[in-house]
């Protein structure tokens, strides 16, 4: 019986099987930057390990963060066209917006069916995100590596919250965007996996660690159904 849904945040709540470093990559095309992925990449990564090191961003809500990760890619890459980087941070912000909204439509309806909760490799400050967008009492439990110090995959932080929500892990489905943050971490530490992609047919390097592919959140009613009825989810 499927007690609990556990669910990444960035690319899967905001933006379904849509990782940060392509919705960033689209909005550089929308604002006329067309950089080499690789360069883009670099300069993601470094933005990234800054807002890890910067106790500031714990305080930073969803704007004030995408502003200073583009800050920092910006930086990073050499360009200072305050301009384009306006545009950079409105467009994401706003599909960010968007993507949690519809998924706060879905959530609502799953958390009248079993508990929900939350697992992100973060900066300290998702729980406030949540709040902005009217998703945080949805949720009975929010782990961010920034505040509890281990991040995913590491099976401890799927442990964790499994703990808090008081079910057995093989009882928890987490759902997530990222192959190897999210399956594996998840499916080694005992969760039923969902992997959240944009491409059903995408190879998958290792079929053991998912249990269901999903292309929405919406999907998640029928897998409910489906695994509350003791039925085999369809694996890669």
């Amino acid at each position: 019986m499927l007690r609990a849904i556990l669910f990444d945040y960035g690319g899967t709540l905001d933006g379904a099987g849509s990782h940060w470093l392509i919705r960033f990559g689209e909005q550089y095309q929308l604002a006329g930057l067309d950089l080499p992925f690789e360069r883009r990449r670099a300069a993601f990564d470094h933005a990234t390990q800054c807002a890890y090191g910067d106790p500031s961003v714990a305080a930073f809500g969803l704007r004030a963060l995408v502003e200073y990760h583009v800050q920092r890619q910006f930086e990073h890459l050499g360009i200072t066209d305050s301009a384009r980087a306006v545009a950079v941070v409105a467009g994401f912000v706003r599909a960010s917006q968007a993507g949690l909204e519809s998924s706060r439509v879905v959530l609502a309806r799953l958390r009248q069916r079993v508990a929900l909760g939350l697992i992100s490799n973060f900066y300290g400050n998702v729980h406030r995100i949540l709040e902005e967008a009217g998703l945080a009492a949805l949720f009975t439990t929010v782990i961010d590596s920034g505040v509890v110090g281990v991040r995913k995959p590491d099976p401890a932080i799927f442990a964790l919250a499994v703990q808090q929500l008081g079910c057995a892990p093989a009882e928890a489905l987490y759902v997530g965007d990222s192959f190897e943050k999210d399956m594996v971490g998840a499916h080694a530490a005992g969760l039923r996996t969902g992997w959240l992609v944009d491409d059903l047919d995408c190879a998958c390097p290792r079929p053991e660690c998912i249990d269901v592919r999903l292309r929405s959140l919406a999907e998640l009613e029928s897998v409910v159904d489906r695994f509350s009825g003791d039925q085999t989810a369809a694996a890669c």
